[in-house]
């Protein structure tokens, strides 16, 4: 049986209720060695070592990688961060010493030539398969009505399975981009529409949109026909995913605590960032802020973007997707991987993961995306908490152990990030994502997950666009 809520969120599984990893940091960064710039340019420029040949902007993985590949090819670099922290939406909490969690990003998709999972071996971190979802897997889970009646998964895998396969059958089409899911779904044959329309099967097809941080009305149908994921199990870091991003920014000028706010190109020798601490200035500079930030344009940009870069960031989604930790003194659930709710299309904390298969505490992670995701943005930490442990309540009765601490995040308020990752909204598409990665003037690039053509909403898409732009900036 494959389990509802599958990691592997472009390949549909059995069921596939796909519920990823958004994206970020690791825990208590400091502030890194001071940028490496030439001494001749410093006695000469005004901005000593405030200016160097590429400046990079966000020291998320794609900034992260970007800078890397800079500085191995010699050229003087700087990573800017408005954070007190590397990592972006890789983020990896110290609130509790013997639990790391990850609040952002907590999954590899898949292993077999992952340039992330490489790097993470080359650097000693240590990893574990905690894998619920891809065709390789052999993850385990329990499915339950919001009353408590334990559900027959086999039986509700095989009516998604059902309905998702008509949705795909048609998600290549030419129109597909223009459609979305929800239409989709209503222009089923009767039969198969009726059967979306059923509580387990309607609660299942929110929560697959969910985990691209999308309602089904949002979401283009293109984007059941995306693949984002490796072959080989998914992986968890047992340490946490900061451990990646703080070992990477170990080895690189980055500066903590420096918020951009302003990109100009009209300076036709540099060019110039203005910061809240000080202007920067560079040959070349890449932003790889998220698109939520772009979105919200706190950052300015003299002249104003190139109009397909700008109808780019309009047109594609930023998503909406959460999580909630909740630690107890003792496991009472059940010893699967995961643990779904399913009845009550776009409610939160109905998709549950068993962390201690990962990091071996007894501790229990919502991901709650879409609609759900925003509902669970409007609630307090204990809010969240509280309706998080009556759900747990009602399906475990007299086992049940009250949260004893909790965590939560809230990307989407988060001014950094405005948003957890990218999807394919109605209207937008794979040549979004390459009008946005085009440089500029031949000195600005825009990096991130949410421009690569087909990685994005992954770390390792992340990865790879900030070393594709770091490529073109120092050939």
């Amino acid at each position: 049986m494959t389990p509802l809520g599958a990691v592997d969120r472009r390949q549909l599984l059995i069921g596939a209720l796909a519920l990823g990893g958004a994206a970020a940091l690791g825990g208590c960064a400091q502030e890194q060695p001071s940028v490496q710039a030439a001494e001749g340019r410093k006695a000469q420029s005004p901005f000593g070592e405030r200016e160097v040949d590429v400046l990079v902007i966000g020291a998320g993985i794609a900034g992260l990688a970007a800078a890397q590949h800079v500085v191995g090819s010699g050229r003087s670099c700087a990573v800017l961060e408005a954070r007190d922290r590397v990592g972006g939406r890789i983020w990896t909490t110290g609130a509790w010493s013997d639990a790391p969690v990850d609040l952002g990003a907590s999954w590899l998709h898949g292993t077999d030539g992952n340039p992330v999972y490489d790097e993470i071996n080359r650097l000693g971190i240590a990893t574990t398969v905690f894998d619920v979802g891809s065709f390789e897997g052999a993850g385990s889970a329990e499915y339950y009505a919001p009353d408590g009646k334990r559900l027959d998964a086999d039986e509700i895998d095989a009516r998604v399975t059902a309905v998702v396969a008509a949705l795909e059958h048609t998600a290549g089409d030419d129109e597909a981009s223009r459609t979305s899911m929800r239409a989709a779904l209503d222009a089923l044959p009767a039969g198969l529409r009726e059967q979306a329309r059923e509580t387990e099967v309607a609660a299942a097809l929110t929560d697959y949109a969910a985990d691209f941080g999308a309602t089904p009305g949002d979401l283009a149908l293109s984007a059941l026909d995306e693949e984002d994921s490796y072959d080989g199990p998914q992986r968890a870091l047992p340490g946490g995913f900061g451990q990646l991003t703080q070992r990477l920014a170990d080895e690189l000028p980055v500066r903590l605590a420096t918020r951009v706010t302003a990109v100009s190109l009209r300076d036709r020798d540099h060019v110039l960032v203005d910061t809240d601490t000080g202007q920067w200035r560079a040959s070349k500079v890449i932003v790889t802020v998220p698109l939520g930030v772009l979105q919200s344009g706190a950052v300015r940009f003299d002249p104003p973007l190139p109009a397909a870069h700008t109808s780019a960031i309009r047109r594609l989604g930023m998503g909406r997707y959460e999580k909630l930790v909740l630690l107890f003194d003792a496991a009472f659930w059940d010893d699967v991987d995961q643990i779904q709710v399913l009845g009550r299309p776009g409610e939160p904390f109905t998709g549950w993961y068993n962390l201690n298969r990962a990091v071996g505490r007894p501790a229990l992670m919502a991901l709650s995306g879409g609609a759900a995701g925003a509902k669970a943005d409007d609630l307090t930490l204990p809010q969240k908490t509280a309706a998080a442990a009556d759900q747990l309540a009602r399906i475990y009765g007299d086992r049940f152990r009250p949260p004893v601490d909790s965590q939560a995040s809230n990307w989407w308020d988060d001014e950094f990030s405005r948003g957890s990752y990218s999807f394919t909204a109605v209207g937008s598409g794979e040549s979004d994502r390459e009008a946005l990665a085009e440089p500029i003037d031949d000195r600005l690039w825009l990096a991130g997950e949410a421009s690569h053509p087909t990685f994005h909403s992954t770390v390792h898409g992340g990865w790879f666009s900030g070393r594709a732009a770091a490529e073109q900036a120092t050939s």
